[in-house]
């Protein structure tokens, strides 16, 4: 896999380092890049995996064993994957936090989660299959201010996740359009956010800060891998949340590692104090598991 552009926000991962990925395509085509254009990956269907394997079970003289074969495939990142995409520029204003998207429930399909009462989840392998989670967003804060030497110190415009248990059985859709199944999702009421409130300030699970005063769009690709396994009390993941705008509580992996089937993952954009706003132009989540 050819490596991404570093850039402030993003970081390449190899086993135990924190990770970017590159843009890439669908299996139909469908250009999934939503930032600069760089290399591209091909992202296998259910189908191109299930043919993979099979080659490598009856083909292959005596064929090989199926725990082998799973290797393979793991260490090849040869997985399915669904995405889901932002593509209206939306602005987040003070304590006005918005869902900006909600994935579709881990291992099913949109249309049987729609259409039928008991949906049977898409292959997959073991109760964890998740093994890669590949998030991308452009956005910046409102610009005004001295910019810092530390871009992301005292940045008040940052983005957060939501892990939805049991979402295949929320009635996520209906009708062809997503239900809101969380609380105030669009923003609607604006809240008021006290110091004994958790969401008051960035906390160390954040998923990304903005950079604090810059207008530029900032473009980040942060990849949450299962391998990952850097502590959050170790100078690297200090390091990682000082300069790169990330949350060191969540590079140790255990958010791809403990994600269930039928879980869906919201992506919050959040805005504090007057004068500060999150401007997101685009934003998108991947999810790669396992079959």
């Amino acid at each position: 896999m050819l490596p991404f552009g570093v850039r402030p926000g993003n970081c390449r991962r190899s086993h135990g380092q924190p990770s970017a990925d590159t843009n890439g395509t669908d299996s139909d085509g469908v250009d999934t890049c939503i930032s600069d254009p760089g290399p591209q990956v091909f992202n296998p269907s259910i189908a191109d995996v299930l043919k993979v394997q099979n080659l490598l079970q009856r083909k292959v003289p005596r064929g090989l064993p199926e725990e082998l074969i799973d290797m393979i495939i793991d260490a090849a990142e040869y997985w399915p994957s669904i995405e889901q995409k932002l593509e209206e520029h939306r602005i987040i204003q003070k304590d006005c936090d918005q869902v900006l998207l909600k994935t579709v429930p881990l291992c099913y399909d949109r249309k049987s989660l729609e259409q039928d009462s008991s949906p049977t989840p898409l292959p997959h392998r073991g109760a964890h299959p998740c093994r890669k989670i590949v998030f991308n967003i452009s956005s910046h804060d409102q610009g005004s201010g001295k910019c810092r030497d530390n871009m992301y110190e005292f940045s008040w415009t940052w983005f957060d996740i939501e892990v939805i248990h049991g979402a295949h059985t929320k009635n996520m859709y209906a009708n062809g359009i997503e239900q809101e199944i969380l609380d105030n999702e669009r923003g609607q009421v604006r809240k008021h956010y006290t110091e004994e409130d958790a969401l008051l300030l960035p906390r160390h699970n954040k998923l990304q800060s903005n950079g604090a005063h810059v207008s530029e769009m900032q473009h980040n690709i942060i990849v949450w891998d299962y391998r990952d396994d850097i502590q959050a009390d170790s100078p690297e993941a200090l390091e990682i949340e000082k300069t790169l705008g990330r949350g060191r509580l969540t590079l140790d992996g255990h958010e791809v590692r403990e994600l269930e089937i039928g879980d869906s993952i919201a992506l919050w954009a959040r805005a504090r104090f007057p004068g500060w706003s999150n401007h997101v132009h685009q934003a998108s989540v991947r999810i790669y598991w396992a079959v």
